[in-house]
């Protein structure tokens, strides 16, 4: 099924203060505040790894990486090389998109070669990309030309002067979730093109492919062959994990709700794909998630699997699984009774698996642990936590194993003072007893240096950053509610507050969710920000997440009450409870507008970013491929007695108990909450007199990516917090 029609604003007055932008019922946004933005957004800029690049022709050694950044005069994020040594600066820009449109890369793959047009083209990568934020990803191929360079290629991006990228799928259908096999013989994908809904895995040849092209300018649309066929009864969604080392087997996660993602293996030469089930499991098959799986990388284990799951508790725990002895070795499941090497009481996730070691990191509260277990070596056996030295926050590795180097790391630091910035750890030496040392807890763990990559650090904050602090409150049943809070003189002070709620609903904020914006209000609005994790957050065990589940649903705004109250009466000293604002994006959109609905006195305002008003037409238009999940949390509409109830809990529906002035913004092009939520909602809204504002974001999916519309949208959320938050007096300026 394509990506939904353009939306018609025909008939509705609006302007068009920024490119990308239409504005309805809106003042003018002050300069200054794109001025003192500016600062916030030049040190929030930050750089992403992308992947290891693979050696090219008889050179053996991998000595780069690929990195994304938007540059200061760039309207979207670019790609970069970069040496993986930190004492070299230089930066390398290989993309030079020229086009207007918030895109997404979803994925980039470096590759030896492929020989797709009857001739070996090495070296590059595979990747998937759309064009303006739909999500309706397509595969793209990037490369440098070497020797012998192929013709111009009718529909090839330009890109001078950086390498060529060829489109290679031409269709209105979803391409995601690439795999590479070791051998560099396959590659694995998902997509909906068999019938616009079920996500299904094929596989195309690199080496030996006979496409039928040759080196010419036509177009080629890459061949592949279905692995897993159309479901007989319901939907599949498949999530290609990892391919084994010797090519034989797939390991497939079908995603079917948050809650139910159940683990499977099939062939690479097709097949009905065979349900894993895990013996002695303490969990029911239907309340069971495998968030993560892989193959081992040792060719005399080749079908020995490493898992990442709730099947042994609520919490995601990593164990090992022998396909053919159908045994389970525990690694974190916390449950005394089954002996884990390290029994870890938190969420594991990030799974890497390679000949020598595996490292994962657990979510600890909301910030970041890195654990490797040594398969080999003197610490064979043994799990030991890998701290780097750093002050401290969210981090994730990356590492070059694929190229030989186990040890050799990337990590992305986010802290409170700096967004994403790339350094390298290289563990190579440090993973030996005499380094290990023991925490408060009796914990063995090993600290490691970090090695700044210079290039690929934002610019430093020059304006006070602190960190978050957690605090905690007892919700209307009992159910405790952790949530990050800031403020900006750390309580000595009254401070008017903004409630941010994460979207998702299965997201979670963590010790560094924060954003250009929540800076601004600190600094010079003088207010303090909460980030809430309401039931129905990852984070904090598989109950807590199904705790809103479907009829549950409004029992996470009664959440937002209960914190409303908290504040009344537990920091009265320091929050100013006449003067709070609710905002968020896309679950947290509607969080919004349903808490503004239950609470109409007790907010001053609402900011709603892409947010779910009516929740049948939602579940109706929202991409086929992502209707049947969401609707295993959220309820199916379908079911009478259950759009009875979608309908009642519906912010359209209820518009008209808001008091508080609200402004939503939505991008154009987005696939998962469509444009027409937003714009409905604020026509609503605005017919019972309460001020209401809407920016709608061309060419944007969900969540902005342009540089013009993320300036605009950030300004223009300021200048609405600045009026009705924090001088109401000044309201209509």
């Amino acid at each position: 099924m394509a990506p939904p029609a353009p939306f018609d604003y025909s008939g509705l007055e609006f302007t068009e203060p920024a490119e990308q932008i239409k504005a309805f019922n809106m003042k003018a946004v002050p300069q200054r505040i794109f001025e003192d933005m500016r600062k916030y957004e030049a040190a929030a800029r930050g750089f992403a790894f992308t992947c290891f690049e693979k050696p090219r022709g008889s050179d053996n050694t991998a000595n780069n990486a690929i990195i994304q950044h938007r540059p200061e005069d760039s309207q979207v994020a670019e790609l970069y090389r970069i040496s993986l040594d930190p004492q070299v600066n230089s930066m390398e820009r290989i993309t030079h998109f020229d086009f207007k449109g918030g895109r997404i890369i979803g994925s980039f793959h470096p590759i030896v070669g492929e020989d797709w047009r009857g001739v070996w083209r090495s070296g590059g990568h595979v990747f998937t990309m759309d064009l303006n934020g739909n999500e309706y990803f397509q595969l793209w191929r990037y490369w440098e030309d070497g020797d012998t360079p192929l013709p111009a290629i009718d529909g090839e991006l330009q890109n001078s002067p950086g390498g060529r990228i060829e489109r290679l799928t031409h269709d209105e259908n979803k391409y995601l979730n690439i795999v590479i096999s070791d051998s560099q013989k396959i590659m694995a994908f998902v997509s909906n093109k068999e019938n616009g809904t079920d996500l299904l895995v094929y596989i195309s040849q690199m080496t030996d492919s006979d496409t039928g092209a040759t080196a010419d300018s036509n177009p080629l649309t890459l061949p592949s062959r279905l692995v897993t066929p159309l479901p007989e009864n319901g939907h599949s969604r498949w999530s290609i994990e990892s391919i084994s080392i010797d090519d034989e087997y797939l390991v497939l996660i079908d995603v079917q709700t948050s809650a139910f993602r159940p683990l499977f293996i099939v062939p690479t030469s097709g097949g009905h794909p065979e349900r894993i089930l895990l013996p002695n499991a303490t969990e029911s098959e239907a309340e069971t998630a495998f968030a993560s799986a892989s193959f081992s990388r040792d060719p005399n284990q080749p079908h020995l699997l490493y898992l990442v799951g709730d099947a042994f508790g609520a919490f995601q725990s990593i164990c090992t699984y022998d396909i053919k002895t159908r045994s389970v070795i525990h690694i974190t499941t916390p449950q005394h009774d089954l002996r884990s090497l390290r029994p870890i009481d938190w969420d594991c996730s990030r799974l890497a698996v390679n000949s020598e070691c595996v490292y994962f990191q657990a979510n600890v509260d909301g910030y970041a642990a890195l654990f490797i277990w040594q398969l080999h070596g003197p610490l064979k056996g043994k799990v030991v936590q890998i701290k780097p030295q750093w002050e401290g926050g969210q981090f994730t590795v990356h590492t070059n194993a694929r190229n030989g180097k186990p040890y050799e790391l990337i990590v992305t630091l986010r802290s409170h003072l700096s967004q994403n910035r790339l350094a390298r750890m290289d563990l190579d030496g440090y993973i030996i007893p005499e380094n290990v040392k023991t925490d408060e807890n009796g914990g063995s763990y090993i600290p490691v240096p970090v090695f700044p990559y210079k290039q690929a650090t934002p610019v430093p904050p020059s304006y006070p950053t602190f960190p978050s602090k957690i605090i905690r409150f007892k919700s209307f049943d009992g159910l405790e509610i952790p949530c990050m809070y800031y403020h900006p003189t750390d309580g000595k002070t009254m401070a008017p507050l903004v409630v941010d709620i994460h979207g998702g609903p299965e997201s979670q904020s963590d010790s560094n969710r924060r954003s250009p914006i929540h800076w601004y209000l600190m600094n010079e609005l003088g207010c303090a920000v909460i980030l809430p994790n309401v039931r129905g957050s990852r984070g904090y065990g598989k109950h807590f997440m199904a705790a809103d589940s479907v009829e549950k649903r409004e029992d996470s705004v009664k959440d937002i009450g209960a914190l409303l109250d908290h504040v009344e009466t537990s920091m009265a000293n320091e929050l100013d409870s006449k003067r709070i604002a609710v905002m968020g994006g896309s679950y947290g959109g509607y969080m919004t507008l349903a808490t503004l609905i239950h609470f109409p006195t007790r907010f001053a305002c609402g900011v709603a970013n892409f947010p779910v008003a009516h929740w049948p037409s939602f579940l109706e238009k929202t991409a086929p491929s992502r209707a049947n999940h969401r609707r295993g949390k959220y309820g199916d509409e379908r079911i009478p007695e259950i759009r009875a109830f979608l309908e009642r809990i519906s912010p359209i529906n209820r518009a008209s108990e808001i008091a508080a002035p609200l402004q939503i913004a939505h991008g154009d092009s987005d696939s998962r909450i469509p444009v027409d939520q937003a714009v409905r909602m604020w026509q609503t809204v605005t017919k019972s007199r309460v001020h209401s504002e809407l920016m709608v974001c061309a060419k944007e999916g969900h969540g902005f990516k342009q540089r013009s519309v993320i300036e605009f949208t950030n300004a223009a959320k300021l200048h609405f917090l600045e009026r009705y938050l924090v001088s109401p007096r000044n309201a209509g300026l």
